[in-house]
C-alpha cells in the first residue's frame, strides 16, 4: 500500500483515480480496497509526534515563532497579536529566559521598582520544586540580535484568556520549557492574552491606575 501512497503524495487521491491505479497494477489476489487506500492516504499525512516536538523545540531555541507580531498599544504600552489563525491545542511561543530557583526570583522581583514591569513566570516543575523562568532583561543572553521575545510581552486578562501556559519538558532536554497553547479557536488579528493570576487589589494603591488588570 506504500507504493500507492508514494504514487499520490502530493495530494490525496480520489476514488476513481485509486480505482484506475489498482485496475492498471492488475492484482488479482489481496488487492486492498479503495476505501483502505483513503484512510490509510489520510493516516500517513498527519505529522508524527515527534516530529511536532522537534517544530515546537526549534521554535525555542530559535525564538522564530510564526504568525506572531509585537505591536504599540496606547493603553498597555504594547502587545503581542495574531497574523494567522490558531486552532485550539496549538503551541503558539513560549515564556523564554533562564530558570532559576524561585527564592532567586523572588530576590529579583523585590529589587524591581514599583512604576516598572517585572518579568518573572513562577511554577512548579515536574519534581514538585518551584522554579522561577527569568525574562528581566533584554535582549536576552542567548537571542542578542533579537529587541525582545514574544512570551514576556503578552498581556494578562483574567476574564478573557486566550492562552493557556504549560510546563513543556523535550525528550532530549531535562530543563522544563513555558509553552503557551491555546485554550480556543484564535482568529488572525487578536490580541494574545493570558492570566497572570492577579487583580487591582495585587497592586495595592498602584491598581487603580490599572483598571485593565481586572478585565
Amino acid at each position: 500500500m506504500d507504493v500507492i501512497i508514494a504514487h499520490y503524495k502530493h495530494e490525496k487521491p480520489t476514488p476513481s483515480q485509486v480505482q484506475s491505479y489498482l485496475k492498471r497494477q492488475g492484482w488479482l489476489k489481496h488487492a486492498p480496497t479503495v476505501e483502505d487506500i483513503l484512510l490509510y492516504w489520510e493516516a500517513s499525512e498527519k505529522p508524527k509526534p515527534d516530529a511536532i516536538e522537534r517544530k515546537i523545540q526549534s521554535f525555542v531555541k530559535t525564538q522564530q515563532w510564526p504568525g506572531l507580531a509585537v505591536v504599540d498599544d496606547p493603553v498597555k504600552g504594547q502587545k503581542v497579536v495574531t497574523l494567522q489563525d490558531f486552532k485550539k491545542g496549538d503551541y503558539i511561543c513560549d515564556y523564554h529566559g533562564p530558570v532559576i530557583s524561585a527564592k532567586e526570583g523572588e530576590r529579583l522581583m523585590r529589587s524591581v521598582e514599583q512604576n516598572e514591569m517585572g518579568y518573572l513566570y513562577f511554577f512548579l516543575d515536574r519534581g514538585n520544586k518551584r522554579l522561577c523562568i527569568d525574562a528581566q532583561n533584554v535582549p536576552c543572553s542567548c537571542h542578542s540580535e533579537l529587541p525582545t521575545t514574544y512570551g514576556r510581552k503578552i498581556n494578562h486578562s483574567r476574564k478573557r484568556p486566550n492562552l493557556k501556559p504549560m510546563v513543556k519538558y523535550f525528550p532530549d532536554d531535562t530543563r522544563p520549557h513555558i509553552l503557551f497553547s491555546a485554550n480556543k479557536a484564535i482568529d488572525a488579528g487578536t490580541e494574545l492574552l493570558f492570566d497572570y493570576g492577579v487583580t487591582q487589589k495585587s497592586f495595592s494603591g498602584e491598581g487603580a491606575d490599572l483598571p485593565w488588570i481586572d478585565e
